[in-house]
């Protein structure tokens, strides 16, 4: 037969896994920001009557299970633990630092729309919003607050089938930058 119609390679059912599971690392969380301008700007802005020092920043440990609705939208849930620790004090009364231990749980229901998408690549963007459970040791005293948290990413770069490998840009509660893995079962 000469006038066949062309066959569209389409994936087919089987090969299209629609769970995934990611681990990864985020740098700089928005919980640190806090931190940071209590090293940089309280101190400026106080003339030294508040500052913070010995500042130690953990980064975010995240955890992540999406579902592919298709190719291109994802729904789950992420969540993940951050803290940062260090001493306020003041210019003014050396000796008398108040400890401040921070630890952060959150949980964000996420959004992914995949809008580049290749054999084994992909560019996306994801946002969540979610709440985050804080536990802040202020030397002997243990204060416990529940705020809002969200994580916007306006570019995700993920490499790989049905193990791979990501890298994020955004800002939020999972971090500034962040990376890592994720295998889709």
């Amino acid at each position: 037969m000469c006038c066949q119609a062309q066959n569209t390679i389409s994936p087919s059912s089987n090969s299209f896994r629609h769970h995934e599971l990611s681990v990864s690392y985020g740098f700089i969380p928005v919980t640190d920001w806090n931190s940071i301008a209590g090293e940089w700007i309280f101190p400026t802005a106080s003339f030294g009557l508040v500052q913070r020092k010995n500042a130690h920043y953990y980064g975010a440990l995240n955890i992540s299970y999406m579902y592919r609705l298709n190719y291109k939208i994802s729904l789950g849930i992420s969540g993940g633990i951050t803290g940062n620790k260090g001493d306020w004090g003041n210019l003014y009364e050396i000796g008398k630092a108040v400890k401040d231990n921070r630890t952060y749980l959150y949980i964000l229901p996420t959004f992914r729309y995949h809008w580049f998408t290749r054999k084994d690549f992909s560019l996306y963007s994801s946002a969540g919003a979610g709440v985050y459970f804080l536990r802040n040791k202020l030397d002997q005293e243990i204060l416990h607050k529940t705020k809002f948290a969200y994580q916007f990413n306006y570019l995700g770069i993920e490499y790989g089938k049905r193990i791979s490998f990501f890298t994020e840009f955004g800002i939020g509660n999972e971090g500034t930058i962040i990376a890592g893995g994720r295998v889709r079962f």
